[in-house]
């Protein structure tokens, strides 16, 4: 009967923000106006949970990283996993993000997605309960990495058991973009399948946080969601529209906003937070309005850009970005962390500043002198270049 009411609370707590949030997009929103706090949560459960001390120094683990290879068995699983964990502690690691959710499927028995492929339809055991435990045990703080809109990227067909297969030929609920599949953020429903996605994580697992990826509008031609877009535009009855973007912005806005809401509703200790692109005129471009998420409360707990960049970048100098950056979380509620490109280390980018041996302690010292509240390093895989 609890978990009954406390789905009633979020699913209310959920459709007010909808209401509340695309009322002011249709009605009040003038051509420089962004999306605020829209509704108050009430706590419905509390969880224990291991929280990292002083800087944070994590670890983005994809959901490649998880495989042993075809036909992996629970004990191959187990058995990697612990030796992703021993690695982590090794080098100092204090907070492990792991994908548990890439492609609208799951790393653990979900009543809404189907299991990852590498675990096959008939897993009979719970890798993400496991992953937990014994990140847990071994101190580390555990969030749950998600890619809220992906389908695919290298493929167009879908499962019979995916959420999504009633869904295609849709294009207001999915978009086909270079050979892949995402789902429209301009839908309602499946801004709902997304936070329905996260109302079950955060209530059946003791996740230290929920973490979001940089993937918002995969696409820009405004063919895909003119039919949403002229919709809210004849809303309006004369009233000055959004522009295509800001109207973009906004309906992801409203799907962080719900995301944030759904999690502290559940539990109030519990983060949420996003890693989005470094450079900010491509998020603003995909609909990620990094801006608001520094400033206002409602949104994040914490923000990740990846600033994937080194110092003799052209377009976006490690400095200049980090200390950007900063200079953009003026909300006390948000915490900071920089992304750290492990993957680039001894390669010949940027003119080769990348094969600088001192390069990644040099980025990592910056961060944290400069406003940083730690830093995440992308990814496991590249763990030996910070050594």
């Amino acid at each position: 009967m609890r978990l009954s009411i406390n789905k009633l609370l979020v699913t209310f707590t959920v459709s007010a923000i909808f209401v509340s949030v695309l009322m002011v997009c249709c009605i009040n929103f003038s051509d420089d106006e962004t999306i605020t706090e829209s509704a108050d949560t009430a706590v419905t459960s509390a969880k224990e949970h291991v929280f990292h001390s002083g800087d944070l120094c994590g670890i983005w683990v994809p959901y490649f990283s998880l495989c042993t290879g075809d036909n992996m068995s629970e004990l191959d699983f187990k058995s990697h996993f612990d030796e992703i964990i021993e690695k982590s502690k090794k080098h100092g690691i204090n907070t492990i993000f792991v994908q548990v959710r890439p492609n609208c499927d799951s790393a653990y028995p979900s009543k809404i997605f189907p299991f990852m492929p590498m675990f096959g339809d008939s897993c009979d055991y719970d890798p993400l309960e496991y992953m937990i435990e014994k990140s847990h045990q071994a101190g580390l703080e555990f969030h749950a990495w998600i890619n809220p809109y992906r389908i695919s990227a290298v493929s167009t067909d879908i499962p019979s058991n995916s959420p999504c297969a009633d869904w295609i030929g849709d294009t207001s609920k999915i978009v086909e973009v270079d050979g892949g599949l995402f789902m429209n953020p301009g839908s309602r429903e499946v801004r709902s399948l997304i936070i329905d996605g996260v109302q079950e994580l955060a209530q059946n697992y003791n996740i230290d946080g929920v973490h979001m990826d940089d993937y918002f509008y995969a696409f820009s031609n405004s063919d895909f969601d003119s039919t949403g877009y002229n919709e809210y535009v004849k809303s309006l009855k004369g009233k000055k529209p959004l522009t295509l973007e800001k109207w973009r912005c906004a309906n992801v806005n409203v799907l962080v906003s719900g995301l944030h809401a759904t999690v502290k509703q559940i539990d109030p200790d519990m983060l949420f937070g996003i890693s989005p692109q470094a450079n900010t005129e491509n998020d603003i471009s995909m609909g990620a309005d990094v801006y608001t998420w520094c400033s206002q409360k409602g949104y994040v707990d914490y923000i990740a850009p990846q600033v994937y960049f080194s110092s003799e970048n052209p377009i976006c100098p490690y400095e200049s970005c980090v200390d950007k950056w900063h200079s953009m979380i003026t909300s006390p509620n948000v915490d900071y962390y920089v992304g750290l490109a492990l993957y680039k280390i001894g390669t010949d980018e940027d003119n080769g500043a990348w094969q600088n041996p001192d390069i990644f302690s040099y980025q990592r010292d910056y961060a944290l002198s400069h406003g940083a509240n730690g830093y995440i390093l992308y990814s496991y895989d590249y763990l030996f270049n910070a050594e």
